[in-house]
């Protein structure tokens, strides 16, 4: 579970790939969707990373506990039987349907059928029925390495922290977050929060970065002090930023160190504004 450098490519180089994995993210939450009891804060449909197999992963189904997972270097969709992989196929050339009706018969012998998680979704090609690409290898593969060291830089930074919900990725804003719950027992949109997270680019911001959102937003001026290469975003919520493009601007020896003084800075910088 080591950082993998970043910056082979540059973050503007990302998007279409990256709206091609999220689209194929979503068939990674079907099985959960279809075939997992439905939980109110939708954790049924979230994925995790798994290090040992490289690949982003859905939750586990029926009694054989099996997983689907995403090769992001290969847009390959498998079946995962613990840490092995049972059966694949590449989704180059292929629509969302004719994956999700494959899924559905490796995971369950054609006995059920699988339905696509229910939310907005970035247009595509690949939502009105268009077939997956197998051109932006590079680009998915430097995309995998942005999900793992998210993951793993996540993890780190909420470490210990008891009130930290599991890292996972959610198939609506294809991000990786973690919420720390400061009020325990108070309704949600009441409760003050943290999310620390990853994004691999959205409307915010047209290329990867991490975020630190306290929660309620506080009023934009006199906001604290951030670490090194993060800023404040003002515009539509409130959160502490660091974007791809700052994060490759320092020596690829430095990059692991900067993210996580980052995150821990704007953690810092959170607690200090909710008054924790």
């Amino acid at each position: 579970m080591t950082w993998k450098t970043l910056g082979a490519l540059p973050p503007d180089r990302l998007s279409e790939a990256r709206l091609q994995l999220h689209w194929a993210a979503q068939l990674l939450s079907a099985p959960g969707v279809s075939l997992l009891p439905a939980e109110n804060d939708f954790s049924h449909t979230n994925l995790h990373w798994d290090f040992e197999l490289g690949v982003l992963s859905g939750r586990p189904v029926g009694s054989e506990s099996l997983r689907a997972g995403l090769v992001f270097e290969s847009l390959e969709l498998a079946v995962l039987d613990g840490e092995r992989e049972r059966s694949s196929v590449r989704l180059a050339g292929h629509s969302l349907e004719q994956g999700l009706s494959w899924l559905g018969r490796e995971l369950t012998g054609g006995g059920s059928q699988l339905d696509l998680p229910q939310h907005d979704m970035p247009s595509h090609l690949v939502g009105e029925g268009g077939v997956f690409s197998e051109a932006h290898g590079p680009e998915r593969t430097e995309l995998g390495a942005w999900f793992a060291n998210a993951f793993r830089s996540i993890r780190g930074a909420v470490a210990g922290d008891l009130s930290a919900s599991p890292v996972r990725c959610w198939p609506h804003h294809f991000d990786v977050a973690s919420l720390i719950t400061l009020d325990a027992d108070v309704d949600a949109e009441e409760a003050r929060s943290i999310g620390v997270g990853f994004s691999p680019g959205d409307g915010s911001y047209d290329q990867p970065y991490f975020y630190v959102t306290p929660w309620p937003y506080p009023k934009t001026a006199n906001l604290p002090q951030l670490g090194r290469g993060m800023e404040w975003h003002r515009s539509g919520w409130t959160g502490a930023v660091l974007t791809a493009e700052r994060l490759i601007s320092v020596p690829p020896a430095e990059q692991e160190h900067t993210a996580r003084e980052a995150l821990g800075r704007a953690l810092a910088a959170s607690r200090e504004i909710l008054g924790n």
